[in-house]
């Protein structure tokens, strides 16, 4: 009898391991490929800027997600590159580089099957014209709704295809509420655990990342039927509010400017006079007028609520932590958090070390 069980016991130990990592025996198994110490590169200019070199060799980052364009709608319905990133220098070739677009929803509707061969053919170019090496990865941010589901999946089925007859792998982000859809066909997503609240709702304390926000979505990782891994954010906005109305997002106000803001409260401003001022990465089209009596509230990620996420995390699915993205590398936003911080978060990527 005793010997049965045994058996028994090993049966069942061995079919919980054949069962998929999403829901088998092996928290160990690595949710996706080579997984690295990362972050992501979202700027126009890409230059060998002394502080985010140093920022990458002290924490042992291995992999930068580098946004190279944006594809936009035209007034005349047309697909278009936007921003496309210039190279001052190419990037330190023992990065691993992973070029990223940003595709407006809109253009899904607009023969997203014939873009994907053309986009794939421009990201090379870019990384040929530009010596930019160690390329076998590309990602597509999107964020698609159900109702645009089955056009960009089409469109990325498209893309993956054509990525593998040239030897890439598939990436793409996944964002909370799209935890609840289909996966789409890639290889892994990217879990963006920013952007959790919605700015124009003032009863949201930080729109950049709340853990109440997160809860709500959290605990469909574990059953979410792709490979993830995480993005979390080191980044801070100046709220621009008018008559109680959101207006916009700004990154770049000097606040120490007392004869254009005074200061009313911990991180809370009102502007003192009229000015025109330019959202950051945009051209002269996209200004925005900031009127006397105008708010600005300064918000930027909070460590604490980056380690409840993660906690949460760690409990649910911990394979997600293995490999962890900052985002972004940028000398404006490294300081934000403490070098202590930055190495507690990428110490929760379980299985990930320097190299």
């Amino acid at each position: 009898m005793k010997h049965r069980l045994v058996h028994i016991i090993i049966f069942m130990q061995l079919t919980l391991c054949l069962m998929p990592a999403w829901l088998g025996c092996s928290p160990s198994t690595p949710e996706l490929p080579n997984p690295q110490r990362s972050a992501y590169f979202w700027k126009t200019v890409y230059s060998n800027d002394s502080l985010e070199q140093a920022f990458v060799h002290s924490h042992g980052i291995r992999k930068l997600y580098i946004r190279y364009f944006d594809v936009i709608l035209t007034d005349q319905n047309r697909l278009k590159p936007n921003a496309t990133i210039r190279f001052l220098q190419p990037p330190d070739t023992a990065l691993q580089i992973v070029p990223t677009v940003f595709i407006v929803e809109k253009c899904l509707y607009h023969n997203p099957d014939t873009l994907a061969k053309t986009l794939v053919d421009r990201i090379l170019q870019i990384s040929e014209t530009h010596h930019v090496a160690n390329v076998h990865e590309i990602q597509i941010d999107c964020d698609w709704t159900r109702k645009s589901q089955d056009l960009y999946f089409g469109f990325l089925q498209s893309i993956r295809d054509y990525c593998g007859i040239r030897g890439l792998r598939l990436s793409v982000t996944i964002r909370l509420h799209q935890l609840s859809m289909t996966p789409p066909p890639c290889d892994y997503g990217v879990l963006m655990l920013y952007n959790t609240g919605n700015v124009r709702d003032p009863r949201i304390a930080n729109p950049i990342l709340g853990y109440s926000e997160v809860r709500q979505y959290i605990g469909r990782i574990s059953n979410y039927r792709l490979p993830l891994c995480a993005a979390l954010p080191n980044f801070k906005w100046q709220m621009l509010s008018g008559h109680g109305n959101f207006k916009s997002i700004l990154y770049n106000l000097d606040m120490a400017d007392s004869s254009m803001y005074h200061k009313v409260g911990a991180d809370t401003y009102v502007a003192l006079r009229n000015k025109d001022v330019a959202r950051y990465m945009s051209d002269e089209s996209y200004n925005v007028m900031i009127n006397r009596g105008d708010t600005i509230k300064l918000r930027k990620a909070e460590f604490s609520e980056i380690e409840k996420v993660c906690a949460d995390i760690r409990r649910l699915r911990p394979g997600v932590l293995r490999q962890v993205i900052i985002y972004d590398l940028n000398n404006y936003n490294i300081n934000n958090l403490t070098t202590e911080e930055y190495e507690k978060i990428f110490d929760f990527c379980d299985g990930v070390s320097r190299r």
